[in-house]
């Protein structure tokens, strides 16, 4: 959800042997040759291609159904979308930004997205220009938008439901990759209510389908790395979110350095050089072409005022904080996820295992939701598949299982929420009493990051659990720092202190 002052879209807030085809498991540690090439069995007969994809479509059509009331139903004409909660910034941005008019975004008009995401806008805007008439045009632009960001919640689901059946980012040695992980971890990403609600009020899925799909490069090691970083720096050009991913290579690079296991620095500086390079290809023409424009988005970023998921919204409502001072909620943000983040680095670094990278990531992302002016309830699919791929493996069933429902509910809530309190406001504006009061809505905003807090409490229980795990005699594993029975991620039978699979720096698949 933008949040555009007075914009078109809503008023603004408060200023082993590879087995033969068809059988369920196979080792994940086979599914490279070493050539680096694919064996068949590994990528192409176990894991469900098939499977996941139709997932991943069938998340999409519900997203798609779940803007019918808006789409078909005449909401976002008629001023019904709050009400109807099927809001979208597709729709009235493809007027605001001049699309409608042919105006080529950065060139012709500042737009305050990052340049992918603009290009993108542009594309379809382009696609649906020989349509008769402006309605027309402007439903054929959210309906071609939509197709894209399907395809992109489908790759998202194909790259989640790979990682998770092999074992994650970073496996334990000799691990089989396990089908129905995969398909559950699938299933989950796509059709989990809160990803389906919001999977078309902005353009978020290509940003997410981009770094999924690099994380899955960037698991296979070696080269790969490099286009796993170049797929993360073309997501970083459509949203900021991904650059997060090299705070938590970072920290595991930092504890190998201090001879704990860890990654080793090649993990870190492939990734960050493809990034570097693929962010710069895209952004260095629209740069060099439209300077100003180029330069809205940061400015934007900068200037923008509290949006109405962020904590300072809540805090501002209640007298707590000034939150149409900028200067002071943006200092707040800074020093707040300067401080999460080096507590994360702590645990990472201190942690008696290295943790799972996706852990790592998934407490990072969230810190910087939580600390931020700006969480919209789309915010949510940065975080689905990292949810996942972070699943706790030392806690048991349920109390994962009860953390992720609860904040999943949470996120229904509020998404719920958002739009009757829009609608409120809106009412308010117009002397009417309409919707949700800001009472109501502090309250499922403040559940909303509570259980998000409760999901990654959860994650760091988890983290700290594989540590006890591997000081437990009985549990068959050394008492040595970071070496275990291979249960967790990073351990394996025999193994000494963990590193990146493989020598030299090079991460195995």
């Amino acid at each position: 959800m933008t949040s555009t002052s007075g914009g078109a879209g809503h008023p603004s807030a408060g200023g082993g042997q590879a087995t033969a085809a068809g059988t369920r498991r196979i080792p994940a540690g086979e599914a490279e040759q070493a050539d680096g090439t694919a064996a068949r069995g590994a990528t192409g007969d176990a894991v469900p291609w098939a499977a996941l994809a139709g997932l991943g479509a069938l998340g999409a059509v519900l997203g798609y159904l779940a803007k019918y009331p808006c789409r078909f139903g005449g909401a976002w004409l008629d001023g019904g979308q709050y009400a109807a909660a099927c809001y979208s910034d597709v729709f009235p941005l493809y007027y605001r930004d001049g699309l409608d008019q042919g105006l080529v975004p950065y060139i012709d008009k500042p737009v305050e997205y990052p340049v992918l995401t603009g290009g993108l806008m542009h594309l379809v805007a382009r696609a649906v220009s020989g349509l008769p008439d402006t309605i027309t045009r402007a439903l054929a632009y959210f309906d071609v938008t939509a197709l894209v960001m399907g395809v992109c919640l489908t790759a998202t689901v194909l790259a989640t439901g790979w990682l998770a059946g092999r074992g994650g980012v970073h496996p334990p040695e000799g691990a089989a990759f396990d089908r129905g992980r995969a398909l559950l971890a699938g299933g989950a990403t796509a059709l989990v209510p809160a990803g389906v609600l919001t999977a078309y009020i902005n353009w978020d899925h290509l940003a997410v389908a981009l770094f999924t799909v690099g994380l899955a490069l960037y698991a296979r090691g070696g080269r790969w790395q490099w286009g796993g970083g170049a797929l993360i720096g073309l997501a970083v050009a459509a949203k900021f979110y991904p650059f997060l991913v090299f705070g938590p290579i970072l920290v595991l690079v930092l504890r190998r350095l201090l001879g704990r296991g860890g990654l080793a620095a090649g993990d870190l500086l492939r990734p960050l050089g493809g990034a570097a390079a693929a962010w710069a290809a895209v952004n260095a023409p629209v740069a060099l072409a439209a300077p100003e424009g180029w330069a809205t988005f940061f400015a934007f970023s900068r200037e923008r005022g509290t949006d109405w998921g962020s904590v300072y919204y809540v805090l501002g409502g209640h007298g707590l904080v000034d939150s149409a001072d900028h200067d002071l909620v943006n200092t707040f943000g800074t020093v707040g996820l300067a401080a999460a983040c080096a507590l994360i680095a702590v645990l990472g670094v201190a942690a008696r295992r290295p943790p799972r990278l996706e852990q790592l990531l998934l407490l990072t992302v969230a810190a910087f939701l939580i600390t931020n002016k700006v969480w919209s309830p789309q915010f949510v699919l940065w975080l689905i598949p990292l949810a996942v791929l972070a699943w706790p493996r030392n806690l048991g069933t349920w109390p994962p299982v009860a953390a992720f429902a609860l904040w999943q509910a949470a996120e229904v809530g509020y998404f719920f929420g958002i739009w009757q309190h829009l609608l409120h406001t809106t009412a308010a504006a117009q002397g009417v009493e309409a919707g949700l009061a800001f009472g109501g809505y502090a309250l499922l905003s403040l559940g909303r990051l509570t259980t998000l807090a409760v999901l990654c409490g959860v994650t760091v229980a988890d983290i700290t659990a594989a540590g006890r795990r591997a000081a437990d005699p009985a549990s068959g594993a050394a008492a040595g720092p970071g070496i275990g029975t291979g249960a967790e991620s990073g351990g394996g039978p025999g193994r000494g202190p963990w590193t990146a699979p493989g020598e030299g720096g090079e991460s195995a698949p």
